[in-house]
């Protein structure tokens, strides 16, 4: 091993040769017939009345979604709060 002088070098090796890209089979497959297409659903479409609940009301429409604000229930209605 000397001190002054450097190792000798070798040249890099070449890189692998590139393979070139294999294509997928990207068709779609077939179509499976799961029902028999002759054979047709029962369906029964307003069969039943409907339940409602009874805080529900007799509200109906958009009426259902306001929500009262000032409903007077005493809580909160003397501090000088929302609902004076």
């Amino acid at each position: 091993m000397c001190l002054f002088s450097a190792p000798k070098s070798t040249p890099m090796a070449a890189p692998p040769p590139i393979t070139p890209r294999v294509d997928k089979d990207t068709t779609l497959p077939t179509k499976k017939e799961v029902i028999d297409p002759d054979t047709k659903a029962d369906v029964a479409y307003g069969g039943g009345v409907k339940k409602t609940s009874p805080a529900a009301g007799k509200k109906t429409g958009t009426d259902q979604l306001k929500i009262n604000l000032n409903t007077g229930s005493g809580t909160g209605t003397s501090s000088g709060g929302l609902n004076v």
